[in-house]
């Protein structure tokens, strides 16, 4: 029978235990390390998110870096961030990336840089290219402060329902509750027939004052009449919202005068001419961009179709050649009112750039 040594075995096996030790050891300082440097990483992260970050710097001077964020966010042009950059040299505005998310800051600093350059005689290209540079900004703020539910709507929004006959319903958003939306309409709305069916899907439009635009898919609940005289319509809080698609351009409400007159388009070669007719009508301006407008008239024209528009902002004349895009019948109009939604095709730059002034309250 073969002899062990029992003192050696001893020995062996506490060798054995250490190493075991040793590499427990091991396993847990990189486990504790790894949580201790995920740990911080995590608040250098937090401390970098844009709503920590803005909060943090949003007193600081603006620098160079802030600028470049700015223009790839906005997704300025190389004119534009120069304007951007001149804007923020001369002025010495806080944080300019904070500033975006301020509406009236940003608003009040470009108008300084806007008399600036109209003090200065600034050319209308470049004068174009300002107003460019304002409305990509203005996008940029949409996009930070876009709505992602039905239940972040504001009380108060006005809404628009357009009904099978093409009538604009101007609604407004009561509250949101346990019923569902509670939206205010009108009486004459309550006891038509063109109001949606109870239970049946129906779409509202609306746009904020952030300038975004959204399209609210809904099912009507029930309609009621509240003690305080008020019609409602309760509409399914299980409502899909969806953006819009936004417009190329800012608008502006407004309520003036103006004449219209048909044109024919005549093309020439690569190019086309517009043929004014000499029969004025009369219409009422309702909102303007440099994009488009919106008047009524007591002519039911359909759409497709080009006409001349003429218009005072402030005091100077404006003409423009303009396509209907869309015509409805105004709803809260007791005579026959016809809302042509245009599309300009032919406007000058000098006349664009006193419509954006206009729109942007810098004139």
């Amino acid at each position: 029978m073969p002899f062990f040594n029992a003192n050696l075995l001893l020995d062996v096996a506490r060798d054995n235990n250490g190493y075991i030790y040793t590499v427990i050891l091991v396993v847990v300082c990189i486990i504790v390390g790894a949580a201790l440097i995920g740990i911080v990483l995590g608040k250098i992260r937090a401390a970098r998110k844009p709503s920590n970050w803005l909060e943090v710097n949003k007193d600081k001077p603006t620098k160079k870096e802030n600028i470049n964020n700015v223009a790839q966010l906005a997704g300025l042009n190389s004119e534009e961030k120069k304007i951007l950059e001149a804007t923020c040299k001369k002025f010495t505005p806080r944080n300019i990336e904070y500033l975006i998310r301020d509406k009236d800051s940003i608003k009040e600093l470009f108008r300084k840089q806007y008399q600036d350059m109209k003090s200065a005689r600034a050319d209308e290209e470049k004068m174009q290219s300002f107003f460019e540079m304002r409305f990509k900004l203005d996008r940029a703020h949409e996009n930070i402060t876009m709505i992602s539910n039905a239940k972040a709507i504001p009380e108060g929004q006005k809404l628009t329902y357009m009904d099978g006959d093409r009538y604009q319903w101007t609604l407004t958003l009561d509250r949101i509750d346990s019923q569902g939306i509670v939206i205010s309409i009108p009486q004459q709305l309550y006891a038509s027939e063109k109001k949606p069916a109870p239970l049946a899907k129906f779409v509202m439009t609306f746009r904020t004052e952030a300038g975004s635009s959204y399209a609210l898919l809904s099912r009507v609940v029930r309609y009621e009449e509240e003690k305080s005289g008020k019609f409602i319509l309760i509409a399914s809080s299980n409502s899909t919202l969806t953006a819009a698609q936004r417009r190329g351009s800012k608008r502006h409400p407004l309520s003036v005068p103006c004449k219209f007159c048909s044109v024919k388009p005549i093309k020439q070669g690569g190019s086309v001419n517009y043929e004014i007719a000499e029969k004025k009508y009369d219409g009422q301006l309702h909102d303007i961009s440099t994009g488009g407008c919106r008047f009524d008239c007591q002519i039911p024209i359909k759409q497709g179709q080009y006409l001349s528009l003429e218009f005072n902002i402030g005091n100077v004349p404006i003409q423009v050649i303009g396509f209907i895009v869309m015509t409805t019948k105004d709803s809260a109009s007791e005579s026959k009112t016809f809302i042509l939604h245009i599309k300009f095709v032919d406007l000058g730059i000098a006349d664009k750039n006193r419509i954006a002034a206009f729109v942007y309250d810098y004139e």
